[in-house]
C-alpha cells in the first residue's frame, strides 16, 4: 500500500510538472528534527516508462496472437479524443 501511495504522489507530481527529488538517505533522515519520533522506511517505486501512441496496419492474423485481454472489444481512440476537446 505503501509502493502505491508514493506512485501516485509522484505521478501527481509529474503530472503538475514538479521536479521529483532525489531519495534522502536514512542517515539524513534520523538528523532531521522535524520527524523525530517516527519510523523511517524504504518503499521502492518503479519509474512510470514513457509512454508513446502510434498508429499501425498488420494483418488481423498477427493481430490475432495477441491475447485477448490486450484488445477491448469496439475499442478506439475517439472517446479519448472526444473527451480530450470537451475538457479544454
Amino acid at each position: 500500500m505503501a509502493a502505491d501511495a508514493r506512485a501516485l504522489h509522484i505521478a501527481g507530481m509529474v503530472e503538475d510538472g514538479e521536479t521529483i527529488p532525489e531519495p534522502s538517505p536514512l542517515c539524513a533522515l534520523a538528523e532531521d528534527p522535524a520527524i523525530k519520533g517516527a519510523v523511517a522506511f524504504l518503499v521502492h517505486v518503479e519509474p512510470e516508462a514513457e509512454r508513446t501512441v502510434i498508429n499501425i496496419t498488420a494483418r488481423q492474423s498477427a493481430l490475432n496472437r495477441f491475447p485477448r485481454q490486450t484488445r477491448p472489444a469496439h475499442a478506439t481512440r475517439l472517446p479519448k479524443v472526444k473527451a480530450r476537446h470537451a475538457a479544454r
